[in-house]
């Protein structure tokens, strides 16, 4: 069966609940910025080092719904897996910033005035919704 599509699925959405599974299966919801792309996938960046990127080099099953700044959903969520694009999170933020304007770069000034995000510690991510079983 098919891979759903999140881009359609999320439509003009702003924020998407990115939950990835620790080891004992517990999920670990976070709002995310993400970019549609032609193919169905969204695309996230986020730090290499996050929590998230740990747990999805572990398990790359995670689930997605649209929700808004503070992570509260309001969509339906969908059954995902992630990729970590390393090295692309460039690549990633030059999309981000496109797509949000001034809040990306608000965010990019912001993390460089207070060194928390170093160029290069960052990565991207590539979420695909999860076959369907039949």
């Amino acid at each position: 069966m098919a891979e759903p599509n999140l881009a359609d699925a999320l439509g003009d959405e702003r924020y998407v609940s990115l939950t990835t599974f620790r080891a004992s299966g517990e999920g670990v919801p976070t709002p995310v910025w993400f970019v549609p792309q032609p193919d169905g996938a969204v695309l996230v960046y986020t730090e290499a080092s996050s929590g998230k990127v740990k747990r999805l080099r572990r398990n790359p099953a995670c689930a997605v719904a649209a929700c808004d700044a503070r992570g509260r959903v309001h969509g339906e969520e969908i059954a995902a897996t992630a990729e970590v694009l390393d090295g692309q999170g460039r690549e990633v933020f030059a999309q981000l910033r496109r797509r949000y304007g001034w809040q990306a770069r608000a965010f990019d000034l912001l993390g460089g005035l207070l060194n928390r995000r170093r160029r290069g510690d960052a990565v991207g991510l590539r979420v695909t919704g999860a076959a369907r079983a039949r």
